[in-house]
């Protein structure tokens, strides 16, 4: 079989659009059921005394998570729809949930499988939150969500390598509400929705050249192509590649960022609008709100208000944007002994800082001058101001912003670089001085709130007998050990598929994995063997 770069895994072949095979009644063909063995519910595992080990009450908000499986080396994934359990995957399968990146719903969930009558080995499903399959795929997909259109790309590795062969299309959109498939241009290998147009990147590998051989010009030889959702093309842009505005994509959701090449190692990034099409060359990054950053000739930048008419422009400044919250801007700067700084929009005023972090809706920022403070990025309120004492010869500062106003500080000295001091502040000021773990944890971590909202943490020491060689214990905000001898513990991020309840997090205890409260009760849990399986010899 013939193979080709991997290269080719990042940018696409031509392709042409693989018949679908959906199940719905939409007059396409069907394909065979999608599994032999369909999602179903998993007993709940007891303990030695008959009783179960986890209570999933808290979890019945009809919202689907995936539990990750313990075994690193290859994960099972646990499928769950509040608490009932849709599917425990096969470690040759990957399964993923499916958040419409427009709407910020998570209605479905994808998984992939081997089965040596599919198109490399290999069949897709989309599945719902009753776990029935709703479409069939031949061939590795992977899967987005748009607006109600699941936009598919097939993977083109097969038997370990790439092949070139035209008869495989990389690119597929489909209405969930119809079943239909939409008409995609000769060459795409992605897709994004913007507004009601369709943005496409393509790509052509060149006619004669060795399949083992790379494209050097592989920039030249892709382009972007933007159409109406019956296919009709209403824009074109060679020697380029689209990709989705991430960050502010329902208030900006008819711009696009476009990659256009100058040379063979230079791009221009450009800001389009698919209705207008207006476009502005230099672009950055898009923040809250609608505004966005912009690279000028002159080697300065500039912030800008999309949302507006004349797009007008905020504030110029020397170094390059980072963060933006009602009233102030995070600026990032290489070569000096601090590497942000922050702005007043209002009165001018520009401020050193050590370091900044934020959450989804406060912004931590540390001065040089010893002033910490948190702010609300929602309308710019002042959370917390408080002055940390500095230790000697400190030169830099590692921050974890744990909302609510608490913040947590190592603090750095600039002969060994090593952390002198670890203290916890809050809107009262120092709350806590957890410098003496150091001694006992190699190191220590945010993990979540306690009921009444305040801080914990997590610290990892070396124990006996662990099968790694180190345990986690659950700290509250003075230290104290709240819970001992955990495996592992970890949280998700706030805005993650896996949003857990206030509370929560993901441990590891004994022989079972899972999400556990702060008062070491069990969610869900499942044994650590349950990503051993049948379908390999992998498992210890």
């Amino acid at each position: 079989m013939k193979r080709f770069s991997s290269q080719m895994n990042r940018i696409g072949c031509a392709a042409v659009c693989v018949s679908l095979s959906l199940a719905l009644g939409c007059g396409c063909a069907v394909l065979p059921p999608a599994s032999s063995k369909p999602a179903s519910s998993a007993s709940v595992p007891t303990d030695s005394s008959g009783k179960p080990l986890y209570d999933a009450s808290r979890l019945d908000d009809g919202q689907l998570r995936a539990l990750y499986g313990y075994d690193r080396a290859g994960s099972s994934t646990a499928i769950l729809c509040g608490s009932k359990v849709l599917y425990q995957s096969a470690r040759s399968e990957n399964v993923t949930l499916l958040q419409d990146v427009v709407t910020g719903e998570t209605n479905y969930w994808f998984r992939s499988w081997s089965d040596p009558t599919g198109r490399g080995g290999r069949r897709s499903a989309l599945y719902d939150k009753d776990g029935t399959e709703v479409l069939a795929f031949d061939g590795e997909q992977s899967a987005t969500l748009q607006n109600g259109l699941l936009v598919l790309q097939e993977s083109r590795l097969i038997d370990g390598g790439y092949v070139p062969e035209s008869g495989y299309g990389t690119c597929q959109v489909i209405d969930l509400a119809t079943g239909a498939a939409l008409p995609v241009p000769e060459g795409a290998y992605s897709c994004t929705l913007c507004g009601d147009k369709l943005v496409f990147s393509c790509y052509a590998r060149p006619e004669g050249l060795d399949d083992y051989d790379w494209d050097t010009d592989y920039r030249q030889n892709s382009w972007v192509v933007v159409q109406e959702k019956d296919g009709t093309p209403v824009y074109r842009a060679e020697a380029a590649s689209a990709y989705r505005l991430f960050y502010d994509s329902d208030t900006l959701s008819d711009w696009v960022k476009l990659d256009v090449a100058t040379g063979e190692e230079t791009t221009d990034q450009i800001l389009y609008n698919t209705q207008t099409g207006e476009q502005y060359t230099g672009f950055l990054q898009v923040y809250p709100g609608g505004l966005a950053s912009f690279s000028t000739s002159d080697g300065r930048y500039e912030l800008r208000d999309m949302t507006t008419e004349d797009r007008g422009l905020i504030a110029a400044f020397d170094e390059q944007p980072s963060q933006y919250f009602p009233g102030y801007v995070v600026t990032w700067h290489r070569g000096e002994d601090h590497g942000y700084d922050l702005y007043d929009l209002e009165t001018g005023a520009k401020t050193p800082l050590y370091d900044v972090d934020a959450t989804d809706s406060t912004i931590a920022v540390y001065a040089l001058d010893g002033s910490l403070r948190v702010y609300s990025k929602d309308n710019g309120k002042l959370l917390t101001e408080t002055t940390v004492e500095p230790v000697e010869h400190q030169q830099r500062v590692r921050m974890s912003n744990c909302g609510s106003g608490y913040v947590w500080l190592k603090l750095q000295d600039n002969d060994r670089y090593e952390t002198t001091a670890t203290r916890l502040y809050g809107p009262q000021g120092l709350v806590s001085d957890l410098t003496a773990l150091q001694g006992k944890y190699s190191y220590v971590n945010y993990l979540t709130t306690d009921p009444d909202g305040r801080p914990m943490f997590y610290g990892s020491r070396a124990a006996a007998g662990s099968a790694y060689g180190n345990v986690c214990d659950v700290l509250d905000e003075n230290g104290n050990v709240v819970l001992s001898g955990l495996g592992s513990c970890y949280s998700y991020y706030a805005n993650s598929l896996n949003h857990l309840p206030d509370h929560v997090f993901v441990a590891q205890r004994g022989f079972y994995y899972g999400w556990m409260d702060t008062d070491g009760n069990w969610l869900f849990c499942q044994s650590i063997f349950s990503s051993i399986n049948s379908d390999d010899e992998l498992g210890y």
